[in-house]
């Protein structure tokens, strides 16, 4: 099941219910939409992606990711010369965090403030 299939299909189901006024069992509804979203996580974890689109989606290089898989730290298989990896085990590259731009007058102040302490 893909993401766009599980929004069509709550969303088919909740004008069906709101057309006719139906009072449902909240919590087999919600047992439903669970199932519904670990199909999707399933099927998305399942994708198999190639070794350029394994390397666009964690932002480490392909060279990166053949090290990882020849020292058997990441699982894949091949087909012919190709490399494939299931998209549930690719390491995902820790992003940075997002650093202020250098405001200089702020720097000014502190370095002219740090000399005065030391007077």
């Amino acid at each position: 099941m893909t993401r766009e299939d599980f929004v069509a299909r709550w969303r088919t189901r909740q004008s069906e219910w709101a057309r006719i006024g139906a009072l449902v069992d909240g919590a087999r509804v919600c047992e439903d939409v669970l199932q519904d979203f670990e199909a999707v996580t399933r099927a998305e974890d399942d994708a198999e992606l190639s070794l350029s689109e394994a390397a666009a989606e964690t932002g480490y290089s392909g060279d990166h990711l053949r090290r990882l898989h020849r020292l058997g730290k990441l699982p894949a298989y091949r087909k012919g010369r190709n490399l494939f990896f299931r998209s549930g085990d690719l390491p995902r590259k820790p992003t940075a965090p997002s650093l202020s731009p250098y405001d200089p007058v702020a720097d000014a102040r502190r370095v002219i403030s740090q000399r005065q302490e030391e007077r």
